[in-house]
Order: structure tokens, then sequence, then C-alpha cells
């Protein structure tokens, strides 16, 4: 009888669920971003930076349809 290996399981499924981004700060710039996101009320960096990100994107979408509607004239 197999064993069920519950890293393994947790490991296959972000690999099928999930992209990943790894990016690179300035050494010690680490601890002021942990302190930033959790003064900020976010659960985890991920949540911080997929929130940014997420607001950016709508932000640059919103600019995108004023500059639109600015030119159909």
């Amino acid at each position: 009888m197999d064993d069920f290996n519950q890293a393994k399981y947790i490991q296959e499924f972000q690999k099928e669920k999930y992209d990943r981004c790894i990016f690179n700060v300035p050494k010690g710039y680490k601890v002021f971003i942990e302190a930033h996101w959790k003064a900020s009320g976010y659960k985890s960096l991920n949540s911080y930076v997929n929130a940014l990100i997420e607001a950016d994107m709508k932000r640059v979408a919103q600019n995108n349809k004023q500059d639109l509607s600015c030119t159909k004239d």
C-alpha cells in the first residue's frame, strides 16, 4: 500500500494551479517590506504583492479607458 505523501501532493497542486514569480530586492530591504505588509494588514507577502499588481493593473486599465474616450472626438 502506497503511503500518502502530503508534501508531494501540495507541491504538485501548486505546480498545476499557480505560476511562480521570483523577484529580487536589495540586501536588507526585505525586512522593511515585511514590516510594511504586516502593518498594512496583509496576511502574507504573496497577498500584498498580488493586491499591488491587481490595483496597478486596474489603474492602468482605467487610465486607458479615459485616454480612449478622449480620442474618440
